[in-house]
């Protein structure tokens, strides 16, 4: 096998020699060392393509050094969606449609594509809330209906812009978290005054409208579960560790972002539901991650891995929250699963080695 179908790339935003996740590619490096796997980390924005040869570094002698490498045969796409994946798209889509490149697997667009996705399954769509894009009718439409609502950017993250509306006798509150992460709640006397503020902290941002679930503790403290699942050395299906994030009560999100913190889940359950709830909470979740990324796949094409945010309401049902094509690990090193977090950062690697054998039948 030459050293290009050796490699494995990892597409990630790069500023300079500034990148994010450099410990987590650290360890990517290590692994992949034992598994004769060279680890290389570059921005998709700096591939010469007449050439096919990529710009990054990789990292050897206990530090990141630049490198020039010819483009990887497999890549493993870090690339968030946020404000910066605009510029960045067209390349990730040019590498993605290169023939001799194989992705990991392809990010998934966004909320609302997972949820139509999702509610083609007779299984799972159950566990789906009512989720609607986001526009001034159907807002006053389901604020009559539910008296709260949640609105939530289609491409956001860490549970910035999310806001919970209330309304009461012609007058409205909106409650969340915005673009500074800081947390709001503001008080409107009448549709107009809150039309106008939704329309500037929105922008020209797209919005879904859910209705308000009450996923928080008896003491009104927010929590959800994140269950990782990745693909394993053998290209199957595996859970690596849940975990529950519990934010602070001025929050209306659990996001570990907004100054959450992460605990085990079935100690967390336990404190909370009777047994046999308890108990039944806990098959549910593992019917939602044993049914979801097969699923998933099927319609949107091949995954990695995935973080599936549960949320378990005050009456014990469970609802699928969000699923997040490149998830986060630090919920693992909070709750002190060592071995969740070994697994969370070795199954990456040991896939692209699963995928590295089947291409070429063998070394």
């Amino acid at each position: 096998m030459d050293e290009q179908r050796k490699t494995l790339g990892i597409i990630t935003y790069c500023n300079g020699s500034q990148f994010m996740e450099k410990g987590y590619y650290k360890k990517l490096t290590l692994i992949g060392r034992k598994l004769g796997i060279r680890v290389f980390v570059f921005s998709p924005r700096r591939v010469d393509f007449e050439r096919r040869l990529a710009s990054g570094y990789i990292y050897r002698q206990g530090a990141w050094q630049a490198s020039t490498l010819p483009l990887p045969a497999f890549i493993y796409d870090r690339c968030f969606i946020g404000p910066s994946y605009r510029h960045y798209k067209p390349f990730i889509e040019k590498l993605q449609n290169d023939p001799d490149i194989q992705f990991l697997g392809h990010g998934l667009s966004g909320k609302w594509q997972v949820h139509q996705i999702l509610s083609q399954s007779p299984a799972l769509k159950k566990w789906l809330p009512d989720t609607q894009w986001f526009s001034m009718t159907t807002l006053f439409d389901m604020l009559q209906q539910k008296r709260a609502v949640i609105i939530k950017p289609a491409a956001g993250t860490h549970g910035i812009g999310v806001v919970r509306i209330t309304g009461k006798d012609g007058a409205f509150t909106a409650t969340g978290r915005a673009q500074e992460n800081k947390p709001f709640r503001k008080r409107f006397r009448s549709q107009t005054e809150l039309k106008s503020f939704l329309t500037g902290f929105m922008g020209t941002r797209r919005f879904l409208l859910q209705p308000y679930l009450t996923l928080h503790t008896p003491d009104r403290t927010p929590f959800d579960v994140r269950v990782l699942v990745q693909k394993n050395g053998h290209g199957q299906w595996e859970t690596t560790g849940k975990a529950v994030r519990i934010g602070v009560k001025e929050n209306i999100t659990s996001n570990l972002h907004g100054g959450g913190r992460a605990v085990p889940l079935s100690d967390f359950l336990a404190d909370i539901f009777p047994v046999q709830q308890r108990k039944r909470i806990e098959e549910e979740i593992d019917q939602v991650t044993s049914l979801l990324p097969s699923f998933l796949e099927q319609y949107h094409g091949r995954l990695v891995e995935l973080g599936i945010d549960i949320g378990i309401d005050t009456n014990g049902h469970v609802w699928i929250i969000e699923v997040n094509s490149r998830p986060g690990r630090t919920v693992f090193r909070q709750i002190s699963d060592r071995m969740a977090r070994i697994r969370s950062i070795s199954q990456p690697v040991k896939y692209a080695h699963y995928l590295m054998k089947e291409r070429v039948g063998g070394y």
